[in-house]
């Protein structure tokens, strides 16, 4: 699974992307005007606000400051459970190619991706990083499903409407 800043780079594709979708929610007539993206330090921030914990697919070169992403504490009894766990996370750093480069605290994130996560630990995140960076667009591989979560929308009230 993905999540991105709905105003981010995906923006302008988003409405032709929805109209072909098999399922959307909360896809605007307009994309809003882009934010600044979040830096990886409160992308971090976020996810712990969420309570989620996963496993880091990325490192974050040390400042001292920033807490690194709380690793699961009990792989075997949160698979398959309503618990926060996001599996294995990416970051996509803007700018940077991909390669195992450090990515620092200020690093401004463009995407974060998922593999084998409790997606109900994404609806969590994504919520909590629609509070500081916009609203966050979420979608799987095969990209036939896209719901967008907006600023002061709870995980708890979404998850009737949740496709995954």
């Amino acid at each position: 699974m993905h999540v991105v800043p709905l105003s981010g780079p995906t923006g302008a594709e988003v409405l032709v992307w929805a109209a072909s979708a098999e399922f959307s929610r909360g896809v605007p007539e307009q994309i809003p005007d882009p934010l600044p993206l979040l830096s990886a330090r409160d992308v971090l921030a976020a996810l712990r606000a969420a309570g989620c914990h996963g496993t880091a697919w990325f490192k974050i070169v040390s400042d001292g400051t920033t807490e690194p992403l709380a690793e699961c504490p009990d792989p075997h009894a949160c698979y398959g459970t309503a618990r926060l766990d996001l599996g294995e996370v990416r970051f996509t750093v803007a700018g940077q190619v991909e390669g195992d480069d450090g990515v620092e605290p200020e690093a401004l994130i463009e995407a974060i991706s998922f593999r084998k996560p409790n997606t109900a630990a994404v609806l969590a995140a994504a919520g909590a990083l629609a509070v500081s960076g916009g609203p966050q667009l979420v979608f799987d591989d095969s990209a036939d499903s896209l719901f967008v979560i907006w600023p002061g929308e709870s995980a708890e009230s979404l998850l009737a409407q949740w496709p995954w």
